[in-house]
């Protein structure tokens, strides 16, 4: 699970991504639920044309001037870590 709030935390978890996974870009899967201040969207993360490495889920709240406050990412499919030695 990642989690972040506000802009810059937000922009920064997005950054680690793209700095851990150089090329991945995230592709949203369907369409955005939304209520109230609440939203939820599927996304994935792959290479440009290349099969899905990870994908999951986001919920996010909407602040009162309609920009994401904080996100919760849930990743429900990735490669497992390699066993430490």
């Amino acid at each position: 699970m990642l989690e972040s709030e506000g802009r810059k935390g937000i922009d920064a978890m997005v950054a680690g991504v793209h700095e851990r996974f150089p090329g991945y870009k995230f592709r949203r899967t369907g369409a955005i639920d939304l209520h109230h201040d609440r939203v939820r969207f599927s996304w994935e993360l792959a290479p440009a044309g290349g099969p899905v490495f990870a994908d999951g889920v986001d919920f996010g709240v909407i602040a009162a001037d309609g920009r994401l406050q904080t996100i919760t990412g849930f990743i429900d499919h990735a490669p497992a870590a390699p066993a430490s030695e």
